[in-house]
């Protein structure tokens, strides 16, 4: 399960009853108690069970009642949350330069082709480098 900590899609896990317990302690190990997970126990049969919850409460969840730990699992496992990263150093640095030289406009619409970073962004930023130089 090493590197599956960042990645933003939904995770699919076919478990064993045997291994449940043992496999969402280890879930919570690596990707943190704070993802949603769906336990989707049993299905298409009669006694289907579909649970959701965040993942720091899916063990206690099962150890609740030894029937939640009968029959095969499907296990969902929500993907990462993207983390902002804001604007890097150099991107920063470019705009600054560009804002020394061209109009506000420009400045953010050419720092976006050269850092490859949002316009949008780029040209709040230079709005508020600007009106603390003012």
């Amino acid at each position: 399960m090493q590197g599956l900590s960042s990645h933003p899609y939904t995770l699919v896990f076919y478990e064993a009853p045997h291994r449940i317990v043992e496999c969402i302690t280890d879930l919570h190990a690596v990707l943190g108690g704070e993802r949603t997970i769906v336990l989707a126990r049993e299905i298409t049969k009669l006694f289907e069970t579909l649970h959701a919850c965040k993942l720091s409460e899916a063990a206690a969840w099962l150890q609740s009642d030894a029937n939640q730990q009968r029959g095969e699992f499907v296990v969902l496992v929500s993907g990462a949350q993207p983390e902002e990263e804001g604007l890097s150093a150099e991107t920063l640095s470019t705009l600054k330069v560009l804002l020394e030289e061209l109009p506000l406009k420009q400045a953010a619409q050419l720092a976006a082709k050269i850092t490859g970073a949002n316009r949008s962004e780029l040209y709040q930023h230079a709005l508020a480098l600007k009106s603390v130089q003012e």
